[in-house]
């Protein structure tokens, strides 16, 4: 009894080799599963056990495609039958591979990458990373494709063309994307600002929550989310004021104008003494008799506090003035406020 060309017997060798073919595929994943992969996770590094995930699916697809390839040999069958088979053969080696390549990817970024970006003092780090593994994997997913169809005879120049010219129709089309893409590689690259940082650009400014690929999310002072595209914070003066060592206090105190000149001399020393001898601020300090104002004559002071928290700044700053106002009172030196003096003239007629 012969059934397409091939008598019984060779059918049920070809049906029986493929059923072994995946009798050993199970003994195969069993034995990666409860053997090798406990005999791994014994050992201090992490790349073995990335390579045997790595091969887990593969090394079982691999062996019941390898039996198969060998049943075909007891079949008698057309010659494009078997070129067919072949190239069927070519593909799932390769896209096996590709799979074996993607998991490989996949764990070397988990176990090494991405730790190692967390121990890291900015946190920009790990958005490189992880929009980076999306990447990798896909291209080499699209480098498997390619191959298994150029394996098999096809002529992946016109694929590449036609992808070429579709592919300027969709770079038109989102060019606008495109740009924003780039601009948040490069914000993450160059670090002008990082995850926690108060920023001010144009007229938005408040604390970094997310940078994103596309766009990066500021949250203002009265706690409005906002959204700003990657293009417009690389095209703009971005001030990170979270980096500075210091922050500036730039005041004016009026004195009454009749206020003697050993008062206005005595007033500013009382403010050097105080803003010098404070332990949160810092040099420069400056106190000068700089203007004589319409109702005031204004000394203008200067110096830095430590850009330790803005509650540590706000503290400085009222410390100081309260201990300004408490030394002027003892030395009866007043402060001027809005005042305007009347001239009445009599008329004798």
């Amino acid at each position: 009894m012969e059934i397409f060309g091939n008598d019984i017997y060779n059918i049920v060798i070809f049906i029986a080799i493929i059923v072994l073919g995946v009798f050993v595929g199970k003994i195969v994943d069993v034995v990666v599963k409860n053997y090798l992969k406990k005999i791994i996770s014994k050992t201090k590094t992490k790349f073995d056990d990335i390579i045997l995930d790595a091969l887990d699916v593969p090394i079982i697809v691999l062996v019941i495609t390898a039996f198969f390839y060998f049943g075909l040999r007891f079949l008698v069958l057309p010659d494009h039958v078997f070129k067919l088979m072949d190239e069927a053969v070519k593909v799932v080696v390769i896209l096996s591979a590709t799979y074996f390549a993607v998991k490989f990817i996949d764990g070397i970024f988990e176990h090494y990458l991405i730790p190692l970006t967390e121990k890291t003092e900015t946190e920009s780090d790990e958005h490189i990373v992880k929009p980076l593994k999306k990447i990798v994997k896909i291209l080499t997913i699209i480098l498997g494709i390619l191959t298994a169809l150029s394996s098999v005879g096809y002529d992946i120049t016109a694929l590449l063309a036609g992808l070429g010219v579709g592919g300027l129709a969709v770079a038109l089309a989102m060019q606008d994307t495109i740009k924003n893409f780039i601009a948040g590689i490069l914000i993450l690259m160059d670090k002008p600002f990082s995850i926690n940082h108060w920023i001010k650009v144009d007229d938005v400014e408040g604390i970094v929550e997310e940078i994103g690929i596309r766009s990066t999310r500021i949250r203002t002072f009265d706690h409005t989310l906002i959204t700003v595209p990657n293009s417009k914070l690389l095209d703009s003066a971005i001030e990170n004021l979270t980096v500075r060592d210091r922050r500036r206090v730039l005041t004016t105190i009026g004195l009454t104008y009749n206020t003697p000149v050993e008062k206005i001399k005595k007033a500013k020393e009382i403010i050097k003494d105080i803003v010098e001898n404070h332990p949160a601020t810092l040099p420069p300090y400056r106190i000068h008799f700089t203007e004589y104002g319409d109702w005031s004559l204004n000394l203008r002071v200067e110096y830095f506090v430590r850009n330790i928290s803005f509650e540590y700044f706000l503290n400085a700053v009222d410390e100081i003035n309260l201990k300004i106002k408490e030394e002027f009172e003892k030395e009866g030196i007043e402060m001027a406020f809005p005042t305007y003096t009347v001239y009445l003239e009599k008329d004798n007629s």
